[in-house]
């Protein structure tokens, strides 16, 4: 009976241009898109029951209204995916891309880690890891792309004065403290009018900081740390607890806008840090249980376009290369077996979450 499974399992499905689609990666291309389609499941739904959950209507599209059935959702989105490695090994042998030993070392270790982690969800799924090494490859390669396609050397160039009006103009850089608004030994939350307490306290201390902004970042950084020291005592103390000594800690995040917008998740908060000139400070709540006290920087006043250019860089071409790649990988010639394909059907899929 073994040995028989083993024969009617296929080690390859075809080929999407000139790159072998092994069974393995097929299966965890099926695997991501049953997981996306899971996502999406409405609270009704129990995505752990594989075969009702295929033959089921999800939205697909909050904001048109479409919907999909679920079996028809998890084949176009599979073999999206597949366009997608393809496109992505295709493209970066084709600009001379090489991964670094160090690149293919953090693979190998990502690949293991998920084994470690979700070993018998994977191997119930037919997925090995050969398969989550090469994978982690593609990602890889994939971020690789951008230097590749965009970086100084790259296929087509993003200047250094186009980056550097990216930076300026659509991204922000801050220093910041995030303040908890809860009891940080007892654990006790705070209710809404110590939450509004602590805003107004963490509001002054940016507004005495604003009242006499230093000119250059460093400075501006050294005065902020010194309004943030001096305020945190009584913001604490509204729920009796007191700072840390590393309370006052200044980290540092360069955010595009998508992530101002998941960063700051409380209304109007995303809003306040964009309108943030740079030198100045403020205090938002950064989400139900934290405050947040930042200055926006001048990037390249605080760092190296060097430092920032990747992520940068990122920001700035990270959705043009993936519409690229998507497009790329649906234009080369497809010979995928159909009949392998359907030996290697969603309806095996073991999947042990029910929905989200």
């Amino acid at each position: 009976g073994l040995v028989g499974c083993s024969l009617s399992t296929p080690d390859s499905v075809g080929t999407i241009g000139d790159v072998d689609i092994t069974s393995g990666l097929y299966l965890l291309a099926q695997f991501d898109a049953y997981q996306t389609a899971a996502d999406l499941a409405s609270d009704e739904q129990d995505a752990s029951k594989v075969s009702s959950f295929l033959k089921a209507t999800i939205t697909v599209d909050d904001a048109t209204g479409e919907t999909a059935v679920v079996s028809d959702y998890v084949a176009q989105k599979t073999l999206e995916n597949l366009e997608s490695y393809a496109a992505i090994e295709t493209r970066f042998d084709a600009l001379g891309g090489v991964l670094t030993p160090d690149e293919e070392a953090q693979a190998d270790s990502y690949a293991s880690q998920l084994m470690e982690q979700n070993g018998d969800l994977y191997k119930a799924n037919g997925i090995g890891l050969d398969t989550l090494k090469r994978f982690e490859r593609i990602l890889i390669k994939s971020s690789d792309l951008l230097t590749l396609c965009y970086g100084t050397d790259g296929e087509t160039p993003v200047s250094d004065a186009e980056l550097t009006s990216h930076l300026e103009d659509d991204m922000v850089y801050i220093r910041y403290t995030v303040i908890p608004l809860y009891n940080t030994s007892t654990f006790a939350f705070a209710d809404d009018d110590q939450s509004t307490q602590m805003l107004e306290l963490a509001q002054t201390a940016a507004e005495s900081y604003n009242a006499a902004v230093p000119a250059d970042a460093a400075a501006q950084t050294s005065a902020f740390g010194a309004a943030v020291s001096a305020a945190l005592p009584d913001i604490y103390a509204v729920l009796d607890g007191t700072p840390s000594s590393d309370a006052a800690s200044l980290s540092t995040a360069l955010l595009g806008a998508a992530d101002i917008d998941s960063t700051f998740s409380e209304e109007g908060a995303a809003d306040a840090v964009r309108a943030l000139k740079p030198g100045e400070a403020a205090a938002v709540q950064y989400s139900g249980y934290a405050l947040m006290l930042l200055v926006r920087l001048d990037p390249l006043e605080a760092d190296t376009l060097d430092t920032l250019r990747a992520q940068a860089l990122s920001d700035m071409k990270s959705s043009e290369l993936q519409d690229s790649i998507q497009s790329f990988g649906a234009s080369l010639p497809h010979a995928l077996d159909t009949a392998a394909m359907k030996k290697l059907p969603a309806s095996k899929i073991q999947n042990t979450q029910s929905d989200q």
